[in-house]
């Protein structure tokens, strides 16, 4: 299963680490709103042929951490 790693902030914005299967890591890219996020989290579902994942998105301004199974390229999307 791969996993998406997503550190997001109002002041730094968004950083994305997506995992394979082994853990090794994929892709590392930062951002500097959801929309850009969202929209390449679309595109690696695709390009990965990623068909259900885990999202673990860290919230640094509200201190919490939301963990989530994705299952088709449409659940890739973080709010």
């Amino acid at each position: 299963m791969h996993c998406a790693k997503i550190t997001k902030s109002s002041s730094a914005g968004c950083r994305l680490e997506l995992y394979g299967p082994q853990m090794q890591v994929l892709e590392s890219e930062s951002f500097a709103d959801l929309y850009t996020l969202n929209f390449r989290l679309q595109t690696l579902a695709s390009k990965h042929k990623i068909s259900e994942g885990l999202l673990v998105v860290h919230d640094k301004d509200a201190n919490a951490v939301d963990i989530s199974l994705a299952k088709g390229e449409n659940a890739f999307f973080v709010s």
